[in-house]
């Protein structure tokens, strides 16, 4: 069985297949787009995770970092496309009660072919799993 991150990164992903401007095009990675023909779209990754344990059961809390990155191709309108694929993000993400956002940023990058634009979205999961069972939620 796969670590409960990795369930949950392939669950918000499936959550943010088919929004409006980005479709299908939704990749659990941090890694670049390539090609055009993939913008825009959504990168799902996560990050740090900070870990409780309980005195009770060896319950563990654990408090994820999750990122949903939009990425545009930059043109004259890279703020309202990064701002609408942000609200259509945050318009889905309210269905998961474990999210919380926490956080945004936007950024451009023009070390691609061409130049793009960058909104991240940062959320913070909590999830629970018992000690030696990090596959399990509890």
């Amino acid at each position: 069985m796969s670590h409960v991150r990795t369930q949950i990164r392939e669950s918000i992903a499936a959550l943010v297949t088919g929004l409006a401007s980005t479709g299908p095009r939704v990749f659990q990675s941090r890694m670049r787009p390539q090609g055009e023909a993939n913008l825009p779209c959504l990168l799902v990754t996560t990050t740090d995770e900070e870990i409780t344990q309980s005195q009770i059961g060896g319950l563990f809390e654990r408090r994820l970092n999750l990122i949903i990155i939009g990425v545009a191709k930059q043109n004259n309108a890279i703020d309202d496309a990064l701002d609408q694929i942000a609200a259509e993000v945050e318009t889905q993400m309210v269905l998961d009660h474990r999210a919380t956002l926490v956080g945004i940023e936007t950024d451009f990058d023009d070390e691609t072919d061409k130049p793009v634009g960058r909104i991240a979205l940062r959320y913070q999961i909590i999830y629970y799993t018992r000690a030696g069972t990090p596959g399990t939620p509890a």
